[in-house]
């Protein structure tokens, strides 16, 4: 419920689409691209993270490019919430709070929570939801005059085309970023816990408010205006909405150390909280010196993340299914840390977006044979 999803929903009205096909875009990709977070948060139940789970289908050392991708996602995540925060407060203080100064409160914020452990982490993220609910539930309600579905008609042909194609890729992109890490937060669940509990409520924690908010945004009535009507407490509210960025970012800084951990054996041996520390410090760089372009840094980077998640995701689901036989017996969870016990991984754009499609297209044909290849040979 960040209010990095109300500027995702915003790129299709910046697009030139009309309400009703963002409000379309919004609903049936998210539906569809939920279940893919929804499906691997499960993975949790194996005691191992996502990005450690991967090497069984990218192997020990291929999956160091997981490792480097995901960081990257996290990152940039990280900075892109900070940002849409950030600019909140720019416009609640009439410009008197920087977004530089903005990113840094917030991510700072961020990282003394991490700091604090996965422990309070998950405490806390049972709670730090209900304010910015409360946020959008307000300002859909005090903002109803202020909202109009009508302002725009969608381009037609090949531009309206091109336009559509583009809003699907950043809203499916949006949604899958959560594949990285979603599991990593189920390692400490008991591994009695049924897979379809874990499913749904992953499911509906993403997808409803993922369709709220950034339906919210496509009917282009801007938060400051639509909480306008509540005088002060529309400031306090404004806060709150530039503030939940934080618990969004929370997965994202701790996950960063996750992520880096899988390096080697030598990653293992570095404190969590020093890891903890250069995810902070790389969110800040990147947030600071990106905040000035955010709109186009924001559709690059779903873009670019997008096209990445479509891999890993794939070339898992393929190996879970094809070489697993969808059955968790066949994995030897014990060979997580030994490469010679692992397979051997031998696989790992302008106008409309077409590169998800693309390369959805490559990596689900390349994989199964490359590794059928290996099976055959290898026997791993």
């Amino acid at each position: 419920m960040a209010v990095a999803t109300l500027s995702t929903g915003m790129v299709g009205g910046a697009l030139g689409l009309a309400f009703w096909d963002s409000f379309a875009i919004i609903v049936v990709v998210n539906l569809i691209s939920c279940l893919l977070p929804a499906w691997t948060e499960s993975f949790g139940l194996t005691g191992l993270r996502m990005t450690t789970f991967s090497r069984y289908s990218f192997e020990y050392w291929g999956n160091l490019l997981v490792v480097v991708f995901s960081m990257v996602s996290t990152t940039g995540w990280n900075a892109i919430n900070s940002i849409s925060g950030a600019s909140v407060l720019y416009a609640l203080s009439d410009g008197k709070c920087p977004q530089w100064a903005g990113v840094v409160i917030i991510c700072t914020t961020v990282w003394i929570i991490c700091a604090l452990g996965i422990t309070w982490i998950q405490r806390l993220d049972a709670f730090l939801w209900i304010p910015p609910f409360v946020v959008w539930c307000v300002a859909a309600g005090t903002g109803a005059s202020h909202f109009t579905g009508g302002g725009i008609q969608s381009p037609t042909g090949s531009n309206g085309a091109a336009a559509a194609l583009s809003f699907i890729a950043v809203v499916f992109s949006f949604a899958v970023s959560w594949v990285n890490c979603a599991a990593d937060y189920n390692v400490r669940m008991p591994i009695n816990t049924p897979h379809s509990k874990i499913f749904v409520a992953t499911y509906i924690g993403i997808a409803l408010p993922a369709i709220l908010v950034q339906a919210l945004a496509g009917v282009g009535g801007p938060l400051k205006l639509a909480l306008e009507p509540v005088g002060g407490f529309g400031k306090f509210l404004l806060v709150l909405a530039a503030l939940s960025a934080i618990p969004n970012n929370i997965p994202n800084n701790y996950s960063f150390a996750m992520h880096a951990q899988n390096f080697g054996p030598w990653a293992l041996r570095i404190p969590r909280i020093v890891l903890v520390t250069l995810g902070f410090v790389a969110a800040i760089i990147v947030g600071t010196c990106a905040a000035e372009y955010f709109h186009d840094t924001l559709q690059t980077f779903l873009s670019i993340i997008g096209y990445w998640t479509i891999i890993h995701i794939l070339v898992v689901v393929e190996e879970h299914i094809i070489f697993r036989s969808a059955s968790w017996k066949r994995y030897n969870f014990d060979a997580w840390d030994k490469p010679d016990l692992l397979p051997f991984a031998l696989i790992g754009n302008k106008g409309a977006n077409i590169g998800h499609e693309l390369t959805f297209a490559f990596s689900g044909l390349a994989f199964p044979l490359f590794r059928w290849l290996e099976k055959k040979y290898t026997g791993k």
